[in-house]
């Protein structure tokens, strides 16, 4: 998170360390901490967000974790993209809902609900990080009964993030398949992202009658879905189409097979490195260490951990995580 290291702040922050530690032994402890909360916000949240960095958390820190998470306008900050990145904004919040398990629903109440006025809602950065936040993080159906609305967003980024956040969660070809009459390509390919892993009959025939999609998006969804259950059928696909005459589809091969993690590409995307167009390039480029990655870190699934060192590091450093489609 972004820090305002000036005098005050290095002031004050052996007073909250004491806080911290003593916290067991001394009852002003925790009354400093939520002072100092209330009072100075801003400095309080630089603080907690420096120090609530470790899995393993302390009684104070605990307590720490306690009054951002009860404060709205302190888990606000948290969901501005101006105050850290995505990873670190998870990373914190991974430490937070540790120490205080309904955290996630609190966040999710920054939404607003239906039909309800809420004038301090998020915007639609801020929706958009949360929603980030609470799929890296949030596991099982608890939050669906809060975002589920969110799917008919009137702002299509919006939109398309909460189908993605639902359809994993649900894992339903029906209600997929209901997503692929919306008109955004966005949302229809994040319906079938959804469906990866899947191995249900229903699914398979949607990731079949998807595959010509004339959204790229779509298309490239519809064969990483195909290729976990037809592994052959996708990858003679994906090879015909990284020699196409089409750039565009040239590349939605590229980043299709990086999201495979199937060895047999390896050759096709040396060749594509070389490619006249930019987008080609860069996606195979990606493609290549998703699949190093892939062998480092074998997926257990389409929600698998993405949390080893080294696989970490190397998405991070090519593309930030999971490989966008922002080419397309």
């Amino acid at each position: 998170m972004i820090s305002q290291q000036g005098p005050q702040h290095r002031f004050i922050l052996p007073y909250l360390d004491r806080a911290i530690e003593q916290f067991e032994s001394n009852p002003a402890a925790g009354h400093f901490m939520r002072r100092l909360a209330k009072e100075d916000p801003d400095l309080f949240f630089t603080a907690a967000a420096e120090r609530l960095i470790s899995p393993i958390l302390s009684p104070g820190l605990r307590f720490l974790a306690r009054v951002v998470t009860q404060r709205p306008a302190l888990l606000r900050r948290l969901a501005s993209p101006a105050l850290g990145s995505r990873d670190k904004a998870i990373s914190l919040f991974r430490c937070l809902l540790e120490a205080e398990p309904f955290s996630d629903i609190r966040l999710a109440h920054l939404f607003p609900m239906p039909g309800v006025w809420a004038p301090d809602a998020l915007d639609g950065a801020e929706s958009e990080r949360t929603l980030d936040i609470l799929d890296a993080t949030s596991k099982g159906f608890r939050l669906l009964p809060l975002l589920g609305h969110l799917t008919e967003s009137q702002d299509p980024r919006i939109s398309a993030k909460a189908t993605l956040f639902v359809g994993k969660r649900v894992r339903s070809p029906e209600w997929a398949e209901r997503q692929l009459s919306r008109t955004d390509p966005r949302v229809r390919a994040n319906a079938l992202e959804g469906l990866w892993g899947s191995r249900d009959p229903k699914a398979l025939r949607i990731f079949e009658d998807c595959v010509e999609d004339g959204s790229n998006r779509v298309s490239g969804n519809a064969l990483v879905g195909l290729h976990a259950a037809r592994p052959q059928d996708a990858e003679e696909i994906l090879l015909i189409r990284s020699a196409s005459p089409d750039a565009r589809l040239r590349a939605t091969a590229a980043w299709a097979m990086g999201q495979t993690g199937g060895e047999l590409f390896h050759p096709r995307l040396a060749y594509l490195i070389r490619d006249e167009y930019t987008e080609v390039r860069s996606m195979a480029l990606r493609a290549i260490a998703q699949l190093r990655c892939a062998t480092q870190a074998p997926a257990s699934g389409p929600d698998y951990d993405k949390d080893s060192e080294k696989c970490g590091i190397l998405r991070s450093s090519v593309c930030g995580g999971r490989v966008p489609f922002s080419l397309f």
